[in-house]
């Protein structure tokens, strides 16, 4: 397999939605003042994302699998049917991904110890596996956006902060980490919601019933808007409480970049109008609240 059909089945653009909420978790651990406990935090930076690799490589086999017209296992959206990548290679690379990041998730919990841990890590292990298998997969109907932005923007960096903090996990806490992850949680969210919108015409054709098949495109795109409104809220809240220093407000400056990717979105209502540029809103985002928390950590903390 050439290496850039190897990244393209991976969706290796997409790994930067776990690095960054693994980073926001790091830094809001140190901000917090918890003793890192950096071996931990290395074999788990390694096993989220291969894990989410991994639910890339599943998502795109289950597509294939599942299409209903050749048209779309032919088509751009598919890697699989487009290079014409033979099932024993596609499942050689899932395995590989599979059993690195379950080593090092059994490895991680040797050293944390407790339930929660495990039980996180298995909520996100079933997420990954039904969303796109299963009799309905979560994929195809309206909770995609809400199984990727809580799995990928509040889990996994609960579970770093839980790997720093084993010995005292309550519901404060949870809620504190909430607030947090919210900015990450609901950008996330956004690039299911806006690959959905741009794979509208497409997925009315695979019957696939997305939260934008049921809202429509212009419905979901209002529903994009206030998912970020509700990002920065939460950031805010955040900030207003003393969870997190008043620096990372840096994200402000990024607003009328997501304006203008939002009016450009809202005139093309495809792919190339949509999922890339979500990444990007989403990699800017969280490149400033990282940048926010680095100055916290620096200045303040």
């Amino acid at each position: 397999m050439q290496k850039k059909v190897l990244l393209d089945l991976v969706e290796i653009k997409s790994g930067i939605a776990s690095v960054l909420p693994f980073l926001v978790g790091l830094l809001y651990s140190a901000y917090a003042g918890l003793k890192i406990d950096w071996l931990s935090i290395v074999m788990f930076f390694i096993a989220a994302v291969s894990f989410h690799l991994a639910a890339n490589v599943w998502d795109n086999f289950q597509d294939f699998t599942n299409a209903k017209h050749e048209t779309f296992k032919a088509g751009i959206n598919d890697v699989i049917g487009r290079e014409g990548v033979a099932k024993k290679q596609v499942m050689t690379v899932l395995a590989v991904l599979v059993v690195l990041a379950t080593v090092l998730g059994f490895a991680t919990w040797a050293r944390v110890g407790g339930w929660l841990w495990p039980l996180l890590s298995l909520i996100s292990y079933a997420v990954a596996f039904f969303y796109s298998a299963g009799p309905k997969p979560i994929s195809r109907t309206p909770f995609g956006e809400l199984a990727s932005g809580l799995t990928m923007g509040y889990i996994i960096v609960l579970l770093v902060v839980l790997l720093n903090n084993p010995t005292h996990v309550d519901w404060r806490l949870a809620g504190q980490v909430f607030l947090v992850s919210g900015l990450g949680v609901f950008s996330i969210a956004n690039i299911m919601l806006a690959n959905n919108i741009g794979d509208l015409p497409e997925d009315i054709k695979e019957d696939r019933h997305t939260l934008a098949f049921y809202l429509g495109q212009t419905k979901g795109l209002i529903l994009y808007l206030i998912l970020y409104v509700l990002g920065y809220a939460s950031l805010i809240a955040a900030v207003v409480m003393g969870i997190l220093p008043w620096t990372v407000l840096i994200t402000i400056i990024a607003i009328p970049v997501i304006i203008k990717h939002f009016k450009f979105f809202w005139h093309d209502r495809t792919k190339r109008g949509s999922f890339l540029l979500t990444i990007k809103n989403t990699v800017i985002l969280m490149a400033l609240f990282i940048i926010g928390m680095i100055l916290g950590l620096i200045f303040i903390g």
